[in-house]
């Protein structure tokens, strides 16, 4: 089952409902700097801390709820929870004097500063919501535009650390959970059919990550020659591709191979009721397990949403705070076993 140029053309029909378990959340991203400012790896201290200062001032001005947070002063499982719910980069956590950041309440918008570029302006959404996402992070840059001058050349656009993000600096990428087309072994063809069209297939943690549960992040790569618009149309559309491919895949299992999927389920089911050590990678791959089940209607008592709450609550970051203690990795381990079985302890299979 291999994408094709085609993909890119043709409108499609309405998705599926189960399609909205397939594609969990979207993100689109623009990246800015101000002009005369050195890019953030080549600045000094003095130089973060000014931009900081620039971008605080402006925030207050025209997004005052967006307050912004030097990450120096944010605490380590504070810090590791933003970075585990997609907030924020491990980049930036890296980042000494002068990083920043600014969340909305409700999650829906972030800013980051001071990481590759001077200004990582991020709108959120759930499902294939791209155009959502970008209409929040770009009612924030028009707005942020206002009082900040960004650095932009009349023939290339925005200009970036990053010579792939000169242009429109956007990228919008889609959280995508792949476990049927896995299952039926049809992911790899999938993943080079995206890849020759010049989309960036990542996994759960993004750049340098690997597919952790088959969560993948699909973006695009070209920010150049094209307009904000057009890329959320392409990303959208291969997406939803992709999408219709994982829904087919998951019908397929059901009526070719039904065999394989309920063993999946069972096993991820049995070990997450019983296991005493659980590392965060090991756990996430019998989630999304459940995740499939929960999507397919295959496991009572269990809703994709409570499969999702639990791939976040059982990070590192998050299982040390919601129990209110720092805990060495062999101890989250076995916390993270204790609480994923009293969390699916009254889940069963229909199958």
């Amino acid at each position: 089952m291999m994408l094709t140029s085609a993909a890119q053309a043709a409108p499609h029909p309405a998705l599926p409902e189960l399609a909205a378990t397939i594609a969990m959340s979207c993100r689109v991203r623009l990246a800015r700097n101000l002009a005369g400012e050195r890019f953030p790896d080549w600045a000094t201290e003095r130089d973060r801390e000014r931009v900081l200062a620039v971008v605080r001032e402006a925030l207050s001005v025209e997004a005052p709820e967006l307050r912004v947070t030097p990450v120096a002063g944010v605490e380590e499982q504070d810090r590791d929870m933003l970075c585990e719910s997609h907030l924020i980069s491990k980049e930036l956590l890296e980042r000494a004097a002068g990083g920043g950041v600014a969340v909305a309440k409700d999650g829906s918008v972030c800013v980051m500063v001071n990481e590759e570029d001077h200004l990582r302006i991020q709108g959120f959404a759930q499902g294939l919501d791209i155009l959502g996402a970008w209409r929040r992070a770009d009612a924030l840059d028009s707005g942020l535009e206002r009082h900040l001058a960004y650095a932009w050349s009349p023939r290339l656009g925005y200009l970036t650390a990053c010579p792939s993000n000169v242009g429109t600096g956007l990228r919008a990428g889609v959280m995508l959970h792949l476990l049927g087309l896995s299952l039926l072994g049809e992911i790899e063809p999938v993943v080079r059919g995206l890849e020759r069209m010049r989309l960036l297939v990542r996994g759960i943690g993004g750049e340098g990550s690997e597919a952790a549960g088959q969560i993948y992040q699909v973006s695009n790569m070209d920010t150049l020659g094209t307009d904000e618009e057009g890329i959320i149309r392409r990303v959208t559309r291969i997406c939803s591709e992709v999408v219709r491919q994982e829904h087919n895949a998951r019908v397929r299992l059901l009526q070719e191979t039904p065999l394989v999927l309920v063993d999946c389920l069972a096993r991820s089911l049995s070990v997450l009721q019983n296991a005493r050590l659980l590392a965060t990678a090991e756990a996430l791959e019998f989630l999304s397990a459940l995740r499939l089940g929960a999507a397919m209607g295959l496991c009572t008592r269990l809703k994709v949403s409570d499969v999702d709450a639990l791939i976040l609550m059982m990070q590192p970051g998050h299982l040390q705070k919601g129990l209110g203690t720092s805990m060495t990795s062999d101890e989250r381990d076995e916390m993270r076993a204790e609480l994923l079985s009293r969390k699916v302890a009254r889940v069963k299979l229909k199958c």
